[in-house]
């Protein structure tokens, strides 16, 4: 049991939302997919043969729906099916990670600095071990509600979500809001992600964030009848989706 602790307390550090640069994003995906792996495989071993698995995961991921003992202090680790969300998102995000753009490597090795000359800029004096670090610029919550690029990948993802949510829509004719969240419930996604649904008009609205691992992508949607309308676009972590400031 403690085992199990530590593995999903390390999990849930990987997911939580952070400032996390994007050329970082394939590694921490990587990262991700081998601990919940190994926590399922290792759950599966205890259960036998028998151990399931949740069919709202996409075929093809490498990763297994397994429930964990979770942090009551957070609210999303403490959703019943946060784990199996993040999977989905995974499983998502996977194939799209060929969009990822590869950098370059430098044409020229960096030049060398000589040690006898004296650095330009003083360093820094070393904390002492037991000290806590400065803490960082305040972040301008202006700045934070604009809206942001989404890259390649999330745009990927937002393709795919969105067919997806057509499609499984599509079967309810003017939806109420109330079987919208039904329908997306069943697709996986939880209600600490999901923002509405209200009603507008003649549709349905509502707004998902499907950031992860310091990804940006929040989707916007309308139902009418059975035509699905979604508007994908990049939110800071900082902020709620239905927050961001939006360019239109």
């Amino acid at each position: 049991m403690r085992r199990l602790s530590s593995e999903n307390h390390r999990i849930h550090r990987i997911l939580r939302p952070s400032r996390v640069r994007r050329g970082a994003i394939p590694a921490a995906l990587c990262a991700l997919a081998l601990a919940l792996t190994a926590c399922g495989s290792e759950r599966a071993a205890d259960k036998g043969p028998k151990a399931g698995t949740d069919d709202r995961v996409e075929a093809g991921s490498t990763a297994t729906a397994t429930v964990f003992p979770t942090d009551s202090s957070d609210p999303e680790s403490s959703e019943p099916d946060f784990l199996p969300f993040m999977e989905l998102l995974l499983s998502i995000t996977e194939p799209c990670l060929k969009f990822e753009p590869t950098e370059e490597p430098p044409t020229e090795p960096p030049e060398e600095p000589d040690p006898t000359e004296p650095p330009l800029t003083p360093l820094p004096e070393p904390l002492p071990p037991d000290a806590t670090p400065p803490p960082g610029e305040p972040i301008d919550p202006d700045e934070a509600r604009k809206e942001v690029e989404l890259s390649p990948v999330e745009k990927c993802d937002a393709r795919v979500h969105s067919r997806r949510i057509a499609k499984a829509l599509k079967g309810t004719p003017d939806p109420t809001p109330g079987q919208v969240k039904d329908v997306l419930h069943g697709l996986g996604y939880i209600d600490l992600r999901i923002h509405g649904p209200q009603r507008s008009g003649e549709g349905v609205e509502f707004t998902l964030d499907l950031r992860l691992l310091g990804g940006e992508l929040c989707l916007s949607a309308k139902v009418t009848g059975t035509r699905t309308v979604t508007d994908p676009y990049g939110g800071s972590s900082e902020v709620a989706c239905p927050d961001v400031r939006r360019r239109h």
